[in-house]
């Protein structure tokens, strides 16, 4: 039987930022126990918190934004997961590090789960991340044409350790003609080898021109 699931966590006011940056910030702003004839709130956070999509922009001043996307590039029928947990914190991750032999040539989103999102509570997981090298967006251009979105569920490509490998691998996902966006800081902890996978929709928050938007990830699986 199929059924979906989200891959992608709630923002709230614990929501870990890159560097331990400020979070999402909530200030209510009406509030029917007060009076009002409603409840609104005023929301400030970083177009980069939580589970999140980078564009070409991001690293490149004449990249695409979000309003080069069309409504359908946002739908894969050919995702693929691949679980390499536990991942150790600082680690590089190296495309030797990863068994693509099962994966298939016409897949169009590629997610590996590292596991290391078990740490999301604690300061390592911002600290200390995992990262992945310049020469994975190399390997996975070259043996997987139709491929469009890299995720994961680490807090950033960048290992905060490893901070300008982490640039250098941004742009080397981004800042090309067949740019290959990344999904990054992804809830996989409903993950397991029982599920197959069958569609994911990523549903970014559309902000004009942007270069980066929360997003909201929803998955059809069966098992």
């Amino acid at each position: 039987m199929n059924k979906w699931i989200y891959l992608s966590h709630p923002l709230n006011s614990k929501t870990p930022a890159y560097g331990g940056e400020d979070s999402l910030k909530i200030q209510r702003k009406k509030s029917i126990e007060k009076g009002d004839s409603c409840n609104t709130q005023h929301w400030s956070l970083s177009n980069h918190l939580g589970t999140h999509i980078d564009f070409p922009r991001h690293f490149w001043n004449d990249g695409k934004t979000i309003n080069d996307y069309p409504p359908e590039f946002w739908i894969f029928n050919f995702p693929f997961v691949i679980d390499i947990s536990p991942v150790e914190s600082d680690l590089m991750i190296l495309p030797r590090d990863v068994p693509f032999h099962d994966v298939p040539k016409n897949m169009d989103i590629l997610i590996i789960k590292t596991g290391f999102s078990l740490l999301r509570g604690k300061d390592v997981y911002f600290k200390k991340n995992p990262g992945f090298t310049p020469q994975m967006a190399v390997f996975l251009r070259e043996h997987f044409p139709k491929l469009r979105v890299f995720g994961f569920d680490s807090i950033s490509l960048s290992s905060f350790s490893h901070k300008e490998i982490g640039r250098e691998a941004h742009k080397m996902f981004l800042d090309h003609p067949r740019a290959i966006l990344l999904l990054e800081d992804m809830d996989l902890s409903l993950v397991n080898n029982s599920f197959k996978f069958k569609k994911i929709i990523i549903s970014p928050l559309r902000v004009e021109s942007t270069d980066g938007a929360p997003c909201t990830i929803f998955a059809e699986v069966t098992g």
